[in-house]
């Protein structure tokens, strides 16, 4: 029963991406990463033979043809600086969506939210920094 239940999420959860032509995902950082229910999302859609598949060369998407947009935010400043290498939001991100063949991604940041003087102009900042297609 829970198992039918999962596929059947699965099922709706990739339904939704594959309908789409653009993917907006919302993702705070929380503890240098993805929120849980991001988490669990990806392991939803993440699924051999339906999104992706491996051959003689490798594993090969079969999610493309999409834009994706990411919007991440932080307490802290990870682009640049000492604390990039904290950062496994992004590169995750990144590495999970190609897997599955959504190789189209534009991120920005809404970062140092937590940090007084830094936090005031986070959202005008990330704003300015995107050109949008």
């Amino acid at each position: 029963m829970l198992e039918r239940q999962a596929v059947r999420h699965s099922e709706e959860a990739i339904a939704d991406i594959t309908e789409a032509d653009i993917l907006v995902i919302g993702a705070p950082m929380y503890n240098f990463s993805i929120p849980s229910a991001l988490k669990a999302w990806i392991d939803h859609v993440v699924r051999a033979g339906v999104t992706f598949k491996y051959d003689a060369n490798g594993p090969e998407g079969l999610v493309k043809g999409k834009k994706v947009y990411i919007a991440l935010s932080s307490g802290g400043v990870f682009s640049d600086g000492p604390m990039r290498s904290m950062d496994f939001a992004e590169p995750y991100l990144r590495h999970i969506l190609g897997f599955i063949g959504l190789t189209d991604v534009t991120l920005f940041r809404v970062e140092g939210l937590s940090i007084p003087g830094v936090r005031e102009t986070a959202l005008e900042k990330a704003v300015a920094g995107i050109q949008l297609n």
